[in-house]
């Protein structure tokens, strides 16, 4: 959550990075509640990465809740967000998951990831009443069916029509729109889309293919084409007054921080924690683990983080991830 970081918070951020220290507790915390996903697309890491579908246990999600309200003091991070390995939507249960989250973090905001299939509209439209849900963020790679990308079909449809109906009865509620970057025509489409949609943003995302070694199932646009895309998104949007924003793009200073490549631009201040509750810099680095938190608490965890030397292994464990090579598009 870099760019809604207030100025104090960005300059602790670039401290942390050049010094190579960690955030505790961390202002960026991610929960994977399952790994189970319908869709099978074909750019998804979950095949490379051997993951296998599971939940995580009701238990596992109650304690980690506690030692995330443990680690603030009794409070909690600003944020806390709901996306992993899997769509959060096959959990029947998710409703209370994310009621038992709101009721033990009040003061967080809870953002939740999907591809909206499945989509219990009903269920949503509740949390959203109630004020559960703060900001949806929906995966969309152009409203066409097919290819290796988020694909479209006549029941993800259905569910975007539902949620644009949420959107209208209420406005308070936050949308924001992620796309790779594929081709011009698909990401303009997709701007087009979120702004139908009502929503506040749309994100752009580089397609990622470094799991993939030499056989990728997708070939992403060169750099060139990359920001040309980039740009004209970028235009379009403006034009339909939704905001736009370069996932793999930041500022100077935090270019300066990542010293040109070599250092992860969000493990200082972020912790994702999978569904057996394995606490770890992100999605991909799954075996690359700090503690987990059915034997552990997370203080424990996070304070493993500086003897694992993450920043010390980058070069074998983080080649060809983006944020880490910092090849960005502008």
């Amino acid at each position: 959550m870099y760019f809604e970081s207030t100025l104090a918070q960005k300059a602790r951020k670039f401290f942390r990075l050049v010094l190579g220290r960690y955030a505790f507790p961390p202002r960026d915390i991610t929960l994977e509640v399952t790994t189970r996903c319908p869709r099978g697309c074909a750019v998804c890491f979950r095949g490379p990465l051997g993951v296998v579908p599971a939940d995580m246990p009701r238990e596992l999600f109650t304690k980690t809740l506690s030692e995330i309200r443990a680690a603030y003091a009794g409070r909690g991070p600003r944020y806390l967000n709901f996306v992993g390995l899997g769509e959060p939507f096959c959990r029947p249960d998710l409703p209370e998951l994310l009621r038992e989250a709101a009721a033990a973090l009040p003061a967080t905001e809870l953002n939740l990831s999907t591809g909206l299939l499945p989509f219990d509209a009903a269920a949503f439209e509740a949390l959203v009443k109630d004020g559960v849900i703060n900001r949806l963020s929906v995966s969309l790679d152009g409203p066409e069916e097919g290819g290796p990308f988020h694909g479209f079909s006549a029941e993800v449809g259905k569910s975007f029509s539902a949620l644009r109906l949420i959107k209208r009865k209420y406005p308070g509620f936050k949308i924001r729109v992620q796309t790779l970057i594929t081709s011009r025509p698909a990401v303009e489409d997709a701007v087009r889309y979120a702004a139908e949609l009502g929503a506040e943003e749309i994100q752009l995302m580089r397609v990622d293919l470094h799991a993939f070694g030499d056989a990728p199932p997708a070939v992403r646009p060169a750099f060139a084409e990359e920001r040309a895309i980039v740009g004209a998104a970028k235009k379009l949007a403006a034009g339909l007054g939704l905001a736009c924003r370069n996932n793999n793009v930041y500022d100077l200073f935090m270019d300066i921080a990542g010293r040109g490549g070599r250092r992860c631009l969000i493990s200082d201040d972020h912790v994702f924690i999978t569904a057996a509750g394995d606490v770890i810099p992100c999605f991909y680095l799954r075996e690359f683990k700090f503690g987990n938190l059915s034997r552990q608490t997370l203080a424990e965890a996070c304070a493993a983080r500086k003897e694992k030397n993450l920043y010390g292994n980058q070069e074998r464990l983080c080649r060809g991830c983006d944020i880490y090579r910092k090849e960005h598009a502008a």
